[in-house]
């Protein structure tokens, strides 16, 4: 059975970023606030779960040191190909949200753009520990987590793994790992003491600012 490995891998099976159209291709909506309240010019940040390098190229364009990992191995290479194109550099490895392959204390920020709603809720606690190791002494998150009606209407493609995870064993979606996160649990998962925003989106989304 397919495994969450091979469902984010085959997204970038065919694709070219030379041959892609990036003119659609924008930031998380609360990147650019985030980025002004929070950061500085230059300070290093980690874009984990950088995807297809959405996240990672706005970073870089606004002139930050931009470090990015991707369980894909697909996703880190269009990511450099991405950039390298646009004539913007980082640094991107392939690792997991709970295995993170950079230093202690490494980055003003870490972004995790709808990627902990990818794992299970074990693997989110581990991940927060991860990202707290990489972060510097005042370094900040960002997180975004879908609505939690999400993939509603594909719910019986999923069986529901003991701590509530939604994992894909038909369709589009096969191999995908999804959890749908309500308030509370993401409150517990980073700590209340630990949250300096936590915002609504009309469409039900939430984005957590936190330490």
């Amino acid at each position: 059975m397919n495994g969450p490995l091979e469902y984010w891998d085959s997204l970038f099976r065919d694709l070219d970023p030379e041959t892609m159209d990036f003119s659609r291709s924008l930031p998380a909506s609360a990147l650019p606030g985030f980025c002004d309240r929070y950061l500085k010019k230059g300070d290093r940040v980690l874009d984990l779960g950088c995807g297809g390098g959405r996240n990672a190229a706005y970073l870089a364009g606004r002139g930050f040191q931009i470090c990015g990992v991707d369980i894909a191995q697909g996703a880190v290479e269009f990511c450099i190909k991405r950039l390298a194109q646009h004539q913007l550099s980082g640094v991107f490895r392939q690792g997991t949200l709970d295995s993170i392959p950079f230093a202690d204390n490494e980055f003003a920020a870490v972004v995790c753009i709808a990627s902990l709603d990818h794992v299970t809720l074990e693997s989110a606690r581990e991940s927060i520990d991860e990202i707290r190791r990489v972060l510097s002494g005042n370094g900040v998150l960002l997180l975004t987590f879908d609505p939690p009606d999400t993939d509603e209407d594909q719910i019986d493609d999923a069986e529901i793994l003991p701590d509530g995870t939604l994992k894909f064993v038909s369709g589009d979606q096969k191999g995908m790992l999804f959890r749908r996160y309500s308030d509370r649990e993401i409150t517990d998962l980073v700590g209340e003491k630990n949250i300096i925003s936590f915002d609504h989106s009309g469409n039900g989304g939430r984005t957590v600012v936190c330490r």
